[in-house]
């Protein structure tokens, strides 16, 4: 830990209040968390210098959600979407257009436990992911406004404060929806651990699920039940086989996921399910592998009723294959980020925020429904792996934030010094 840090003792109140609040995502939980209060906190907080709200945005259900997110709202009811709204602050100035919108996602991984302090930084969830970063959003344009004199021309400025973006949400019932509606700049910064760094690409990715809905059977009668564990373990493996070299070949990452049956000894279960994620860094890549999974998934069918049909033990699980058996897509054809702009390149460089030359270590987040709206990066103070976001040792420094603080400002300075090119115009 950094034992030394400039970061002002009111934005680590901020934090510590924030962190402390329970803000868990219910795609994880399945309950309605305390968002609200954090989108209050942060609001007036964000008034104190400068900023006012612009709109609360209470989500509705996006025809592009994953599958995951229409369970859940369809489970919780009206509630869901209640305690998941999202806020736009912008600087009083702001006469609908935006110079620079600053994004960050104030929900939460489970599980939640509240702050403590370190020395040189803070212990909690979200600290670093990302309640931290978007507290230093405020001390960054509070030290610029603190130095800037008001006769000198201001950016003008947008803060995003979203839910929505962890437990799978992709960001399309709040990051997706505000873009759209044209909450946006000339300059989009999502917030996000990066090492400092920024990113001006990111990966995407698209989940597959195998289930099987037959009867189960004993081991007295074994030949009486539909075997899902065959199934899925058959189908599991050739997929593995058949799709690790086209995903070699198009940098897709495949990941198996878990296969649930059963755990007992002496039974056939008949239900079952399996998961497939495959996360690809462009548009085209997903495209290809999301094709080729479909033929795989043919061909594994065609082999695994040839191959099984004979034995007597499975020859109906065989037969009942296509009865039993649903594949589909929890979530696909959501968009990346690609986007390169030398002008704000120069600025950012001219500030000391670097551009990551090495995009390989690029990651998921909202910054995709940034794509063809400004010049969208992903840049902010520390990492998550080193930083341990989402495991039970999640901090930051404050050494970090304070960093981090002092390069949104010195890039306000610049954006203030320059003309800033055309700024998005809110709807």
């Amino acid at each position: 830990m950094a034992s030394r840090s400039m970061f002002s003792q009111h934005h680590k109140d901020l934090l510590s209040e924030l962190i402390s609040v329970d803000t868990v995502t219910p795609m994880e939980s399945g309950r309605c968390c305390d968002l609200p209060r954090a989108l209050d906190l942060y609001a007036a907080a964000a008034q104190r210098i400068g900023f006012t709200t612009l709109y609360r945005h209470v989500p509705t259900l996006d025809c592009e959600a994953p599958v995951s997110v229409k369970r859940r709202a369809e489970e919780m009811g009206p509630e869901f979407f209640a305690h998941q709204a999202s806020i736009v602050l912008g600087s009083q100035d702001i006469h609908g257009c935006a110079d620079v919108m600053f994004n960050f996602h104030i929900d939460t991984v489970g599980p939640f436990f509240p702050a403590r302090n370190l020395q040189g930084g803070i212990h909690g969830r979200g600290a670093a992911d990302n309640k931290g970063p978007g507290v230093a959003i405020l001390e960054g344009i509070e030290r610029w406004a603190a130095n800037h004199p008001p006769e000198k021309r201001r950016p003008r400025l947008l803060i995003q404060c979203v839910a929505g973006e962890e437990g799978g949400a992709m960001g399309v019932y709040g990051t997706k929806q505000l873009m759209e509606l044209g909450y946006h700049g000339s300059l989009n910064i999502f917030a996000i651990p990066s090492g400092g760094a920024y990113f001006d690409s990111s990966t995407c990715s698209m989940t597959l699920e195998l289930s099987v809905d037959g009867k189960g059977a004993t081991d007295d009668a074994p030949h009486r039940g539909d075997n899902a564990s065959l199934i899925l373990s058959y189908l599991c493996a050739e997929l593995a086989r058949q799709m690790g070299p086209i995903c070699s070949r198009t940098d897709v990452r495949m990941t198996l996921a878990g296969v649930a049956t059963g755990d007992m000894h002496n039974r056939v279960y008949g239900t079952g399910r399996a998961q497939f994620n495959f996360s690809y860094r462009t548009t085209r890549s997903g495209e290809l592998v999301k094709s080729a999974v479909t033929s795989a998934i043919e061909t594994a069918g065609f082999r695994f009723v040839d191959i099984f049909g004979g034995i007597d033990v499975f020859t109906r699980t065989a037969m009942r294959l296509d009865q039993i058996l649903t594949v589909r897509w929890l979530k696909s054809g959501l968009p990346v980020l690609t986007n390169r702009n030398a002008d704000w390149e120069r600025k950012l460089a001219d500030a000391g925020i670097k551009r990551h030359a090495d995009d390989t270590e690029t990651f998921t987040c909202d910054a995709m429904w940034g794509q063809g709206r400004g010049y969208s990066i992903m840049w902010g103070p520390g990492s998550l792996s080193t930083n341990g976001a989402h495991t039970s040792s999640e901090h930051i420094d404050f050494a970090d934030l304070d960093q981090f603080a002092d390069q949104v400002a010195a890039l306000l300075f610049i954006a203030s010094n320059e003309a800033t090119g055309a700024a998005a115009c809110l709807t």
